[in-house]
This record gives structure tokens, sequence and C-alpha cells, in this order.
């Protein structure tokens, strides 16, 4: 797992692993005391262009998915801080396609016993 500060407010978790990267962006509320309360707000994936269309020049994929448009108000600001601080990291480099998007979750439900409540 790596960790990187993008901004005061920002704060991401990925993970390297392949032909696939991801991770998550927190929110990040500092309070008086010094501690801090975080907020998930995003999700993004980096990824090689496997189909025909996009592979035929290759390149890499990042995409942020934003879960949160109270916090996150500007997603392209957040996927261009974004792209710069995994390419100063060497997570990914040019050229690629950056690409956001805002996602909203619609529902849920779990298979098998995923919560143990005893």
């Amino acid at each position: 797992m790596n960790d990187l500060q993008l901004s005061p407010e920002f704060h991401v978790e990925f993970a390297r692993g392949g032909r696939s990267d991801s991770g998550s962006i927190h929110h990040v509320k500092r309070h008086k005391l010094g501690g801090w309360i975080t907020t998930p707000v995003a999700l993004f994936f980096i990824t090689d262009a496997r189909i025909p269309a996009e592979g035929f020049f290759p390149h890499k994929r990042l995409d942020l998915f934003v879960s949160d448009k109270r916090l996150v108000s500007k997603p392209e600001w957040l996927a261009g801080i974004l792209f710069e601080a995994l390419r100063k990291r060497g997570a990914i480099g040019e050229p690629a396609w950056l690409e956001w998007h805002v996602a909203k979750s619609l529902d849920g439900k779990p298979y098998g016993e995923i919560f143990d409540f005893d």
C-alpha cells in the first residue's frame, strides 16, 4: 500500500499490482487538537489500454470515479492533481488518457455472512 498527500484536504491510498493499479481518495478534515476525520470521496484505476481501438497506440488510462460531489466540487481538478502526484511517484507516465466520472452508489446486498454481530 502506498500513501500520497494530494493537498491539505485530500489523501490517497493506492496499491500497485501488475497491469492494474487502484486506490481511494479521502477528504481530510483536521480538528484543532491535531487529529483528523477522513471521508472516502473517490476511487481510481490505472490500466493499460487493452481494447483494439485504444490499444493501437499503447498508453495508460487513469479513470477517477468521484462519489461525493459535495466534498469534490471540481472532479477535473482532483483528477489533474492525482495524475501529477502519481506521475511523480512513477505510477503513471505519458502517454496517458485521464478521465473523470461522477458515480452514485445505487444499492447493494451481501452474499454470505460478511457481518458478525455476535
